[in-house]
């Protein structure tokens, strides 16, 4: 049983070498387009740790009514900390406030104006969602109808901005992912079809000798296997060469790098070489 598993194995391999020209363009074209998945994928995985990055400063400046005291200022700070997605509540007194403005312009409030105009607040900080796109407007909207709540400010439209194209990016990766695993099938097929033509006598043989339908397609199985395989490998080493590429080249202007993550790559060769298969099962039951 092991020894004919081997056998089988072993014409896989020979019959990849026999058609090496073609086997070496399927690869090639498989090793490109997966490149492109491969790098894209690193690429969001680092644009993700950016957003969450971003995400952990997005900031809430909550401005309360100016007659507001500090007991009712605690009880609007707990409601809002109460909220679902708040992660932390600082509340801000109007000495504190006070203490902010003679840190950030060097004058006493009270020396200009010989009183304290500054309101009691808070400044709230956001869970971060362990997936998808973070809303912020119904939380903004909770916290507006709590009463004492005069004013709300924060970057509304860079939010915005940030949480759009986050989901949009990851889409498109999505779609694009979709595209080539689809076009690997297609590809391994026809590259399996010219493999089997160019072998029709052998195959008319070994069934005129009696040898199974599975016999004769298991090699095939495993040539669209290892082509997967090596396409992938390619793709992981023109990723990581574009990869160590992008960072010489930033670190010209930043001490930012894009991270190469293997665990990533061997994701993706996985998936690869399982629509490989899967192509060159689509080919050996059409044409066999």
């Amino acid at each position: 049983m092991i020894d004919r598993f081997l056998y089988l194995v072993s014409e896989g391999f020979r019959s990849l070498w026999r058609t090496k020209t073609t086997a070496l363009a399927t690869i090639s074209a498989i090793g490109i387009a997966a490149s492109f998945v491969v790098f894209t994928a690193l690429l969001g995985e680092n644009l993700s740790s950016i957003v969450k990055l971003a995400r952990s400063q997005y900031e809430f400046q909550i401005f309360f009514n100016d007659d507001i005291d500090n007991n009712q200022a605690i009880q609007i700070n707990n409601k809002i900390s109460n909220l679902e997605g708040i992660q932390s509540v600082n509340l801000i007194s109007k000495e504190d406030a006070a203490d902010i403005f003679k840190h950030e312009f060097g004058e006493d409030i009270f020396d200009l104006l010989n009183y304290n105009p500054l309101p009691t607040g808070c400044v709230v900080n956001l869970k971060q969602p362990t997936e998808g796109r973070l809303y912020v407007d119904p939380i903004i909207n909770k916290i507006k109808k709590i009463k004492g709540v005069s004013e709300v400010r924060y970057q509304g439209r860079l939010i915005s901005v940030i949480e759009r194209y986050y989901e949009g990016f990851f889409v498109a990766i999505t779609a694009l992912a979709a595209a080539i695993l689809f076009g690997t099938v297609i590809l391994i097929s026809n590259t399996i079809r010219l493999s089997i033509y160019a072998r029709r006598d052998l195959i008319r043989i070994l069934k005129l000798v009696g040898a199974t339908d599975r016999f004769v397609r298991f090699p095939f199985m495993i040539e669209g296997l290892l082509e997967g395989f090596f396409g992938s490998f390619f793709a992981a080493i023109v990723s990581y060469g574009f990869v160590e590429g992008g960072n010489y080249f930033l670190s010209l202007f930043t001490h930012y790098r894009i991270r190469w993550d293997f665990d990533i790559v061997i994701i993706l060769t996985i998936v690869i070489m399982m629509f490989s298969f899967i192509g060159s099962i689509r080919a050996v039951r059409k044409f066999l």
